[in-house]
Order: structure tokens, then sequence, then C-alpha cells
């Protein structure tokens, strides 16, 4: 209930529940803490109603996890609700690609079968987006970006980074992680 009211509001409804609770309370005073209940439950049920749109919507158009959220937003959230120790560090996921309908986890060895056009469009300058699995989610992209450098020794550009949501820090961050 203390979520639903602001500050005053809850002041006040803790206030007539005492008063309530010792029968001090006047006719008026139990009107207007009925009207602070309906407030609060109708603030309830609004939000309800709102997180049911929300779920239809992301269950009508098959939105993923990983679509709405980063990786650090979704371990965050598994710690919080105790679904994972929160102890634990979470690892990061390794880079993962996508060529001719086949997801690839980048872990050690690239399979040439993507490793050939992913790494000739880099070098040529071309964006790698349409080689991205999950194109959403910044710490993967730059960590791709940071291996890709790496390993070709080309720069990819400012402009594609922007495309990519991801600045030259990332990047730079992302690959100070793969030389430790």
């Amino acid at each position: 209930m203390a979520k639903l009211l602001t500050d005053l509001e809850f002041q006040r409804f803790s206030e007539l529940q005492q008063k309530q609770a010792s029968f001090t309370i006047t006719s008026e005073e139990a009107d207007e803490l009925r009207t602070i209940v309906e407030r609060a439950q109708q603030k309830r049920d609004d939000r309800a109603a709102a997180m049911q749109a929300i779920e239809a919507h992301i269950a009508q158009f098959e939105i993923t996890p990983d679509e709405l959220f980063s990786p650090e937003q979704i371990g965050e959230a598994a710690r919080a609700y105790g679904l994972i120790a929160s102890a634990k560090k979470e690892r990061a996921l390794p880079p993962a690609l996508t060529f001719g309908g086949k997801t690839y986890q980048w872990t050690r060895a690239l399979p040439d079968d993507i490793r050939a056009p992913l790494f000739d469009a880099f070098k040529a300058g071309q964006s790698v987006k349409p080689f991205l699995a999950t194109p959403k989610d910044a710490v993967r992209n730059a960590a791709t970006i940071a291996r890709l450098e790496r390993e070709t020794g080309a720069v990819y550009a400012d402009a594609w980074l922007d495309e990519l949501a991801i600045s030259r820090t990332q990047v730079d961050e992302a690959a100070a992680k793969l030389a430790a």
C-alpha cells in the first residue's frame, strides 16, 4: 500500500488507521480513509492493466528479453529476485553472430563459414550490424568490434559505432578486457 501512495497520503492513511484501530475515527475520517484506499486500489489496478497490456504486446510481437534488457539488467533482476546468488559475479556472454540463418557464439575460434564474410565486410569498412545476433546489446557489440579490430588490425568507423549505439570508449574497454 505504501508504494501506491504519496508520502503525505501514506502519513494520513497511517493516522486514520490508528484512529480506526482505537475506535476514535469520525465518519468523515472514515470516508477519507476509504477514499485513500480506493485511490491506491485504482493505482494498483491501473498498473496491473498496463502490465497485462505490455505482456500481451511482448507476446504478440515475440519480443525476447535480450531485446528489451542488457545482460547486466537481466542479471541484476535475477539477483534481486533471488534467482541467482548475489555474491557471484556475472560472467559476460561472448559475442553472438549470425550468418545464413545460423547463430554462432564467438568463444575461441569462429567457423570459416562466417569468419570470411564477417572479416571481409569489416576490412572493407562496411557495417557488421547484419552479422550481430544481438544488435541491441551494447556490451557484446563492443566486445565483437574489439575482437574484430584486434584480429584484423583495422579500426571500425565512428559512424558504424553510432549505428550500433556504442562508443569508442566502450570498444577500448572491451579491448582491454580481451587483453587481460
